[in-house]
């Protein structure tokens, strides 16, 4: 059997026109582009706002380490006298980088370990005026007043920290 082509009638090319023809239900490539765009950019907001302060918070480390890097201070001379009205503490800063002292300690021949953090006074010892924070090459004088309870034995080993508000320190080893 041979089988011939037929022609196809005006009503089977209108159905064929129909289907292909304009859905109503569907967007258009404009519209569905510009809604792809708008999710695109809200999520990224947050990603953007996450990013950057990323970075800022390791700016502001990296700073930080830079300036601790800099710093430097040196306990230059102790003054722990057994029977002392207060103690004195001559510290330099070698280092690049203005400093402030925030605490004092005290390791006792026993172990035990005494904190002055705070409660110090510090003096330049060439005018005599209370200062804060010393710049480089300054010398400042550390006095305590208040022993909390700590008696000097004469002749025992004291160690003695002294630490900036950045936690750079040195120490000392005196002989009361």
């Amino acid at each position: 059997m041979l089988k011939t082509k037929t022609k196809p009638t005006r009503n089977s090319e209108a159905r064929q026109k129909r289907t292909y023809s304009f859905d109503k239900r569907a967007l258009s490539p404009i519209f569905a582009t510009l809604i792809i765009l708008a999710i695109v950019t809200v999520l990224f907001i947050p990603v953007f706002i996450w990013a950057t302060g990323t970075t800022s918070q390791t700016q502001e480390s990296w700073q930080t380490s830079g300036l601790i890097a800099t710093e430097r201070i040196v306990i230059e001379e102790v003054s722990l006298k057994a029977g002392a009205t207060s103690w004195n503490f001559y510290v330099r800063n070698i280092g690049k980088t203005a400093v402030t002292i925030n605490d004092v300690l005290i390791v006792v021949p026993d172990g035990d370990i005494i904190s002055y953090e705070n409660e110090l006074s510090t003096v330049n010892p060439a005018t005599g005026n209370a200062q804060d924070y010393f710049a480089q090459g300054e010398l400042i004088e550390i006095e305590i007043a208040d022993f909390k309870g700590l008696t000097l034995t004469g002749g025992q080993s004291y160690t003695v920290k002294v630490f900036t508000t950045r936690g750079v320190g040195d120490l000392y080893q005196v002989v009361a």
